[in-house]
């Protein structure tokens, strides 16, 4: 039995109302991430309060959400040693990674996420200038979007040294300009400053972060949630990246994106290319 098969086994005759199901969407989405996390965390996640969570592991019979936890660890782990006729390695870790990303990608393709790609590409095709700001992890991500859209011809720059230089760019931001900030797991003091700097210049915030109830979504005009569940503490930046590439996606198909037969042609000039003949 998986996290999720049991969870729904345990709803069937629950009657859950709408932030209850946000904790059980968590809880399927994150099953190991559930496994181990305080009842805090996990509200945080789902973006509701801590008696929110403790409820919710009530309606399914639990006692309160220590309980519930330790039989989610249970079936968590029970699901890392099941083997099937057609996974005879899920037991390797590449695989449980590989198919946990899987996971990752199918659960970020909601409504509300595509909207919010299809919105923060508008934003980004309307805009002056772009600034993209991040830390730790998060600059992978960030470096992606920038790289390529400025090979579509926009006007982007990361910011992700420290603060002190992130708020040069961000400081000459305005109603004309859009923001993107890319948060991974924890969030920064700085980061959140600077994006509430952005929000009072009138700049158009977009938010790419894990947690339903991050502070940086009260300043965001379009927010994107983005599952970062792994198999270890370490998180999986796949969907992440997915995300990014949509956005990528929009862009290109639009009017409004330049061609990069300019430069390609610079790099032949240049002769940076060491093709084969």
């Amino acid at each position: 039995m998986t996290v999720g098969t049991m969870l729904a086994q345990r709803a069937e005759h629950a009657n859950l109302g709408a932030q209850a199901d946000r904790v059980m969407q968590v809880l399927a989405q994150m099953p190991q991430f559930a496994s181990y996390a305080s009842g805090r965390e996990v509200a945080e996640r789902a973006g509701v309060n801590v008696s929110t969570v403790v409820r919710t592991a009530q309606q399914l019979d639990f006692d309160g959400w220590s309980d519930l936890r330790q039989a989610l660890r249970t079936e968590y782990l029970n699901s890392l040693v099941t083997t099937s006729p057609d996974h005879p390695g899920s037991k390797d870790a590449a695989t449980q990674m590989l198919r946990q990303d899987a996971a990752n990608l199918a659960s970020v393709s909601t409504d509300a996420n595509i909207t919010a790609i299809k919105n923060i590409a508008d934003a980004m095709i309307e805009a002056r200038r772009i600034v993209v700001i991040t830390s730790g992890s998060g600059t992978g991500p960030a470096h992606i979007l920038s790289y390529l859209a400025s090979i579509y011809g926009f006007d982007i720059h990361v910011a992700a040294g420290p603060a002190t230089s992130q708020a040069i760019p961000v400081s000459h931001l305005d109603e004309r300009d859009c923001l993107i900030v890319v948060n991974v797991w924890r969030l920064t003091r700085a980061l959140r400053g600077l994006t509430r700097q952005a929000r009072k210049r009138g700049a158009t915030i977009a938010v790419l972060t894990d947690l339903h109830s991050s502070p940086l979504n009260t300043y965001a005009d379009h927010v994107v949630i983005t599952p970062i569940e792994g198999i270890n503490p370490t998180p999986s930046l796949t969907a992440m990246v997915a995300v990014v590439q949509s956005i990528l996606a929009q862009l290109e198909s639009s009017d409004a994106r330049s061609s990069a037969k300019d430069i390609e042609k610079a790099w032949e000039q240049l002769d940076l290319m060491d093709d084969q003949p």
